[in-house]
């Protein structure tokens, strides 16, 4: 990207008009944000609350999915301006290479067409037809039942993932609900040109979302926060424990008593690989690495080590040697994104560290890239459970059973999210049932963790379900 190139990551309904901007730099990539009064928000809400009232809540759920899956088709074909623009932008915005954007939208966005939506809500409802109307909620006809979105909702965006916000927006108005979409400063472009790619193909939707941004976590945040929460029935944040906490806390002091929230905190994933998978070491490599190598490791799924089996055809050091091979391959199909400082810093310290025990005789052994720290395995047979600095820096480590992973994870059970399986179909099943317990949300083949339907139980929730209530009408 040769000249500047500024961009508007807002999307504010027409009546609002906004005067003063602030900007976010990224490069040659600015995003323009507006700054916002209390009383301009609140403006924006009532705004909001008249068009879902008297358009979003009367739209039937077909002519909704229709929309939305109309926007992604225009994210998914490759020569669509709009995907062009994305693909343009968000490497400098994000820091991730061309080919993890262009891989990591088109996987993520496949999940959202209309027939895979329209399955989660039947499979979460029992009825997708429940958002439109009363329907039989038993048998004998004695009950009906619909599900009600809230009538606006404010999702707290996190930017870790490039288009992970677009996920709420759509969850959002899939429910008929008004949106708030406060964005992340760290990615604050993909949910505003999602919202303008909504309202390009239904212009009445420019009255039922709003994506905006103000300083988290800053005193002149609250009373923003205090004038979106306490219109909202529904809060959602997803980010650091602590950004979570604070706006689960914010949430509290100012929803009306009928409000709900949804937290999506800090999450850890790991891969487990059975004896039997190192039959074909190669393939299992391949599918390990490409786990490792999307969004550089910076996703909840994304895992931080591999617990290899004992006893198999190859040794876990094998694999782990094996795993590096892979790395430096992908590194010419999805290179790694550019690094901060402080972070190749941070990486250098670890592989150091690692390269000093190996050195001193201890059973670690350490692959890594010729140059920089574009990728690094280490092998190391301390079991314990260890986290990754991440940007494609990932341990291995021999256990003779892979049962004996679950008394590792009980420290993490808060914090564990999707684990990663390579083995035969019955100990898959019998380690899931252990996972499940150990408070695993996702078990997955490995290769696929990065790759999740829509729907999955994301911190072990629905993801229309938890959105909506649901009333009777007793007959």
């Amino acid at each position: 990207m040769s000249h500047p190139i500024m961009l508007d990551g807002f999307s504010l309904p027409p009546p609002i008009k906004v005067s003063t901007f602030t900007k976010l730099e990224f490069g040659p990539v600015q995003v323009r944000l507006p700054v916002l009064t209390a009383t301009t928000l609140s403006d924006v809400i009532n705004q909001l609350l008249t068009t879902q009232e008297q358009y979003l809540s009367k739209q039937s759920t077909t002519a909704i999915l229709d929309m939305i899956d109309a926007a992604v088709a225009r994210w998914l074909k490759p020569d669509d301006p709009i995907r062009e623009m994305a693909e343009r932008v968000l490497p400098n915005i994000t820091g991730l290479s061309p080919a993890v954007i262009r891989l990591g939208l088109t996987r993520m966005l496949e999940g959202y067409r209309k027939d895979a939506l329209y399955r989660i809500l039947r499979h979460e409802l029992g009825d997708a037809n429940r958002l439109d109307a009363f329907q039989a909620k038993n048998e004998t006809r004695t009950c009906l039942t619909r599900a009600v979105g809230p009538r606006i909702t404010t999702n707290i965006l996190a930017g870790n993932i490039p288009g992970l916000g677009i996920a709420d927006l759509i969850a959002t108005v899939l429910t008929k609900s008004a949106c708030i979409c406060k964005v992340s400063s760290h990615e604050p472009f993909s949910p505003a040109l999602f919202a303008q790619t909504l309202i390009q193909i239904e212009p009445r939707l420019a009255y039922c979302l709003a994506v905006l941004g103000w300083p988290g976590g800053r005193p002149e945040a609250r009373s923003l926060e205090e004038v979106a929460f306490d219109r909202s029935e529904l809060v959602t944040a997803t980010g650091s424990d602590e950004a979570v906490l604070a706006v689960r806390q914010a949430a509290a002091r100012s929803q009306p008593v009928s409000g709900r929230f949804i937290g999506y905190g800090h999450r850890v994933s790991l891969g487990l690989i059975g004896r039997e998978a190192l039959e074909d070491l190669k393939s299992a490599a391949q599918a390990a690495a490409l786990d490792v190598a999307m969004y550089d490791q910076q996703g909840c799924l994304s895992p931080h080590l591999f617990y290899v089996e004992t006893g198999g055809d190859h040794f876990p050091r094998q694999f782990a040697k094996a795993l590096a091979e892979e790395l430096k391959r992908l590194e010419h199909e999805l290179p790694r994104g550019t690094l901060d400082i402080p972070t190749a810093a941070r990486l250098h310290q670890i592989r150091s560290m690692a390269e000093i025990k190996q050195a001193d005789g201890e059973e670690v052994i350490v692959f890594g890239s010729e140059t920089g720290t574009l990728w690094t395995v280490i092998y190391e047979a301390d079991p314990g459970f260890a986290l990754s600095p991440l940007y494609r820096t990932v341990r291995v480590k021999p256990i003779d059973d892979l049962t004996h992973v679950i008394p590792l994870l009980e420290l993490w059970r808060p914090y564990l999210q999707a684990a990663g399986i390579a083995a035969s179909e019955p100990r898959r099943v019998l380690l899931a049932e252990a996972l499940a317990r150990a408070g695993v949300n996702r078990i997955c083949l490995i290769g696929r963790m990065q790759q999740p339907p829509v729907g999955w139980p994301q911190d072990g929730r629905h993801f229309i379900a938890d959105r909506v209530r649901w009333v009777d009408l007793e007959l």
